[in-house]
């Protein structure tokens, strides 16, 4: 959808993905020669990936747990996903 809406191409990352894939996406965000300029992701983006991102936006600060039940995402989970976006080639 935001690949329609923008006209700009875009990266996904979640923790479902395969590990490779992940690394894939995240070498494909990161090349600046790529036409990729938009990651959509999950918390999964600080779970041992760096990004090139000047901005985060966080659409929700809650994320489904067990049973379905939204819980609001700690405070140093925040921190860490946010402090993982601009940590490359700093």
């Amino acid at each position: 959808a935001i690949e329609a809406a923008t006209g700009q191409r875009t990266c996904i990352v979640y923790g479902a993905l395969p590990a490779e894939t992940r690394r894939h996406q995240a070498r494909l965000f990161n090349d600046p020669h790529s036409d990729v300029n938009i990651l959509v992701a999950s918390d999964a983006i600080g779970l041992g990936l760096n990004f090139n991102i000047r901005r985060v936006i966080f659409t929700t600060l809650h994320k489904k747990a067990c049973m379905g039940r939204g819980v609001k995402v700690p405070t140093s989970l925040i921190k860490q996903i946010a402090g993982r976006a601009g940590r490359r080639n700093r």
